[in-house]
């Protein structure tokens, strides 16, 4: 377990904002540098988790290379939160197609925003560990309510 509170403390004046963006590195397999990246959205104006995710997932369809849904469905976090996944792939380079899943989870008004790339044949394996790990986030009681 990693825990980031109080890794160290920065004050910036009027004007400026988190934006905060956590990468963690993951294993090298099947031509694919596996990793997941956490996005926190400060600011969700209101909008519940579906609109959330979805208003993401149209932004994806629009950037993406080749996009392809695969899969979406609501989920439980073990914390007892819902989450949103949503699974596709897309070809980034020529004779490169990567799978993706992103779960989304609002918590305290916050939007947690996890994205994780794979090959076809390590969604099914490094998958299933990429799954243990966001479901084993919690962001604490000062973010809850």
């Amino acid at each position: 377990m990693v825990e980031f509170k109080n890794r160290f403390r920065i004050d910036f004046p009027d004007g400026w904002e988190d934006q905060t963006i956590y990468t963690f590195k993951g294993p090298d397999d099947s031509g694919v540098q596996h990793n997941l990246v956490l996005i926190i959205d400060n600011e969700v104006g209101g909008v519940d988790l579906n609109t959330y995710a979805k208003l993401r997932l149209e932004s994806i369809k629009d950037t993406l290379t080749g996009f392809e849904l695969m899969g979406q469905r609501e989920k439980e976090l073990k914390s007892g939160n819902k989450a949103y996944e949503i699974v596709y792939k897309w070809t980034p380079a020529e004779n490169k197609t990567l799978v993706q899943k992103q779960v989304f989870t609002i918590i305290g008004g916050k939007a947690y925003n996890f994205t994780s790339s794979f090959s076809k044949k390590t969604i099914q394996t490094i998958g299933v560990q990429v799954d243990e790990i966001i479901d084993s986030f919690n962001p604490g009681s000062e973010q809850a309510g």
